[in-house]
């Protein structure tokens, strides 16, 4: 028998043995056993008369502790093997523990515990025994091996001494522990995992039809990082934890998305988070920064269509159910709004809406009348009937106070949509925090092409980023022409002009054809001669050629920009011409611009004013900021994100 003598400081060590949460020393346990490779591990209570614990053992099937490496893995702390390896020698699992702390934290539930290892060695299979107190922690006695026929494996008792263990016999630890597990258990179906004489079973935590593997886009020569998402039916809140390539997790975060009503667990692995930086992954690490924006999106997205998914489930049972208190096929577009509306509504309520079937009906019947009636009257019921909590109110309530009008849900959503674009148009493109992270063709451009309706409702998109000869290509093709020649076609000092966006309209009570072709310009770009040449060359490319005078269309140019410069704002504001016309060709009917976005933004808020006031809608920043993360997340910088953590 020989004691083996921890050397680290001993203020250290006691704050490794300071009792604290039982669960946690029993989970570190749990792993120690699967990491030696263990398809089963019982987790048992010795009660007293009193039903009170006074003792608790691990017992595992596993590889146990050769007697010859009991001595080196007594004697240290930190530094340990299974850091270095990762992964299990026999089995080729992955591998839980890294410092070698798991032996003294189960001195934490109690003053005295023992190790009963059998193990295969070089020579043979042994049995040894490990003894340590929480008196003397840095202190392991290590028996004599005996020769055994005995299977190999491990049994820890830890005595509790008066120590409170009573945690430990409840049902929030029972989840607990099975959400710790889950991932793991159900990777390694062989594995079972006893506790208390029941199996841990993650399926009675786990959203189970609602779990999903995603595979992410290259972004490292490491690979292709692998984002699983796992639903809990128990409220564990939301976590994104970061794991290495072998799956162990190696730190979390909070996702930092919108996700109401559900709890889940989202984990990317990915061989080339280093344990050394990993924590600073969050805060805008630059060789994480393009692995977390995608993550996000991509849970983002998930969570999009499970919102809808959950909303039709839910309908579609009170349809069956009989509750739903509409009847038939939409009269029109309003009605359909309307229940469109009301399905979001009513899901919010899902939690409350318990009992039996008179019951759901009435319920749903008093949110169908108070959302037709006001916003106020829907709170009041769903506060004080339905008994949904504050902050679920709260939530309504922005999804709410937009309109008063239910009669005419459609036109007020699609004012207030355009609203809140605006508002957020602002912000992308004037706050200091973001504006410069704004990218032109990634970002700014993909928004604007999906709301083109910032130029005018009568303009399509014709041509979405094609060089000036697909523009008028297109054009010809618009009139009916065969293509002509346009090899000649060409912008001055270039081999290839690229324009943002063609937008086309047919001018009303005539066939003429109206042309804007728009150049974007990023937020951080201060428009000089050199861009104001650039859109000067792209009208001219029309000008001066002969097949397309005579058509009878009308051309407009135009340039758009955060930031020009005094000398070109000069050009752009000469006395007795439109604000922005720097060109105007009478004979080709085609002008050029140069607008700020400024100015644009407040023309289309001016013209909403009317609709806007009757329809008592309100427009915030939070409202826009929000509108954009909904429908143009992945068109966003991750600093758009950030500004509301």
């Amino acid at each position: 028998m020989v004691d083996v003598t921890v050397e680290v400081e001993r203020d250290h060590l006691a704050k490794l043995v300071r009792p604290t949460q039982p669960a946690s020393a029993v989970i570190e346990l749990i792993w120690n056993a699967l990491d030696a490779d263990a398809d089963e591990v019982r987790v048992d209570f010795e009660r007293n008369d009193l039903e009170g614990i006074e003792a608790v053992t691990v017992t595992d099937n596993g590889a146990g502790i050769p007697a010859s490496a009991s001595k080196t893995a007594f004697s240290k702390l930190g530094g340990s093997w299974k850091a270095a390896a990762k992964i299990s020698p026999g089995k080729k699992r992955p591998m839980h523990g890294r410092d070698g702390e798991g032996r003294f934290r189960s001195l934490a539930l109690g003053e005295h515990v023992s190790w009963r290892t059998v193990a295969d060695d070089v020579d043979g299979r042994f049995e040894t025994t490990i003894t340590a107190d929480a008196a003397r922690p840095e202190v392991f006695n290590i028996s004599e091996r005996k020769p055994t026929s005995e299977r190999t494996g491990t049994r820890v008792r830890i005595l509790a001494s008066g120590r409170p263990l009573s945690t430990l016999d409840s049902d929030e630890t029972e989840r607990r522990i099975a959400k710790e597990f889950a991932r793991h258990l159900r990777r390694f179906r062989v594995i079972s995992v006893i506790y208390d004489g029941k199996p841990v079973d993650p399926a009675t935590i786990i959203n189970v039809s609602h779990t999903k593997e995603i595979e992410l886009e290259p972004s490292h020569v490491l690979g292709n990082p692998i984002l699983e998402i796992i639903e809990w039916s128990a409220k564990f809140g939301r976590e994104l934890v970061l794991c290495d390539g072998e799956g162990f997790p190696l730190a979390d975060f909070p996702p930092r998305i919108s996700a109401p009503n559900f709890n889940f667990t989202a984990y990317v692995s990915w061989p080339g988070f280093d344990p050394a930086d990993v924590l600073l992954a969050d805060t805008g690490h630059e060789n994480y920064l393009p692995i977390l924006s995608q993550v996000r999106f991509a849970i983002r997205d998930y969570f999009k269509n499970r919102a809808r998914e959950r909303i039709a489930e839910v309908v579609e049972s009170w349809k069956t159910e009989s509750v739903y208190p509409f009847s038939g096929e939409p009269k029109d577009v309003v009605e359909s709004a309307k229940r469109d509306l009301f399905d979001v509504v009513a899901a919010q309520a899902i939690p409350a809406l318990t009992g039996d079937r008179r019951s759901k009906r009435l319920s749903l019947r008093l949110i169908r009348e108070a959302l037709e009636q006001s916003p106020t009257a829907l709170q009041r019921v769903m506060r004080d009937v339905i008994e949904l909590s504050e902050e679920q109110i709260q939530d309504l309530a922005a999804l709410l106070d937009r309109t008063s009008f239910s009669a005419i849900i459609s036109a007020a959503r699609l004012v207030s949509d355009r609203l809140d674009f605006l508002r957020s148009m602002e912000y992308l493109l004037f706050d200091e925090r973001v504006k410069n992270d704004v990218l032109e063709r990634t970002q700014l451009h993909r928004i604007i092409a999906a709301e083109s309706w910032i130029f005018g409702d009568q303009f399509a998109v014709a041509v979405d980023d094609e060089g000036i000869q697909q523009v008028l290509k297109r054009h010809l093709e618009s009139l009916g022409r065969e293509t002509l020649n346009l090899a000649h076609v060409e912008v001055e000092g270039k081999k290839t002009a690229i324009v943002d966006l063609m937008l086309t309209k047919t001018i009303e009570d005539s066939q003429r054809q109206h042309h804007l072709v728009v150049e974007l310009k990023r937020p951080s770009v201060r428009v000089g001669h050199k861009e104001k040449s650039q859109i000067e060359q792209y009208g001219m490319a029309v000008a001066n050629d002969p097949q397309f005078r005579g058509a009878d269309t009308k051309w407009d140019f135009v340039l758009m920009a955060n930031d020009v410069s005094p000398e070109v704002k000069r050009l752009a504001r000469k006395k007795g011409q439109p604000p922005g016309l720097i060109h105007d060709d009478d004979e080709l009917d085609l002008r050029i611009w140069i607008k700020d976005w400024g100015w644009l933004i407040e023309e289309r808020r001016r013209a909403l004013h009317f609709i806007r006031d009757r329809l008592v809608l309100n427009s915030s920043t939070d409202d826009g900021i929000e509108l954009l993360r909904q429908k143009h997340a992945e068109y966003l910088p991750e600093s758009a994100f950030q500004l509301d953590e």
